[in-house]
């Protein structure tokens, strides 16, 4: 091969390369980005975060997430830690699985906790920014602290359904113990 042909040959790998790795980074923050603009938007009122939105049962019709599971009932909350902390809480008191998972601004799960991990105890977390609580910030007695790798993302959380329609009224005020406010 001559000198010319082999410059050739690199400079396309190297675009090739710079490219899928351009791709492999943007992908997983544009879904976000996505998520996290249509949220709110389901809440109601546009731009809002820290709200939680309980979507009705997952069914074939229903694509918010990717893949969603036909036998969990979800939450969501979208979160901007920027300015203040995020008190999120639960206490489902189910005898079966549900869990609270929490999402980077580049999809990456960065926390999550389950009913037997808790042991029975309800959730109570503190969600900071890598900035941690401004000076003055009164912590809620017994929070734990998380902190975000990103100032926005999503909580997410899950409950196992076996038959909604008979456990309808147990799993759904279950779910609602589940909240995203912000510190004062």
């Amino acid at each position: 091969m001559t000198r010319r042909r082999w410059q050739g040959t690199l400079a396309l790998l190297a675009i090739a390369a710079g490219t899928h790795l351009l791709v492999v980074w943007a992908i997983p923050r544009l879904i976000m980005r996505k998520v996290l603009s249509t949220t709110p938007a389901q809440l109601g009122s546009p731009g809002s975060t820290e709200r939680v939105y309980f979507p009705p049962m997952t069914d074939a019709t229903q694509r918010r997430i990717v893949m969603p599971s036909p036998d969990l009932l979800y939450a969501t909350c979208v979160f901007d830690v920027s300015r203040r902390p995020l008190r999120i809480q639960a206490d489902p008191r189910l005898s079966g699985y549900w869990s609270v998972a929490a999402y980077a601004a580049n999809s990456d799960n960065f926390f999550v906790v389950n009913d037997r991990q808790l042991a029975g105890q309800p959730l109570d977390l503190l969600l900071v920014g890598m900035q941690r609580a401004p000076a003055g910030t009164v912590m809620p007695p017994g929070a734990r602290v998380v902190v975000a790798p990103s100032d926005k993302g999503l909580v997410l959380m899950r409950v196992l359904v076996g038959d909604y329609a008979t456990e309808k009224a147990m799993l759904e005020p279950a779910r609602r113990t589940f909240r995203c406010e912000p510190l004062p």
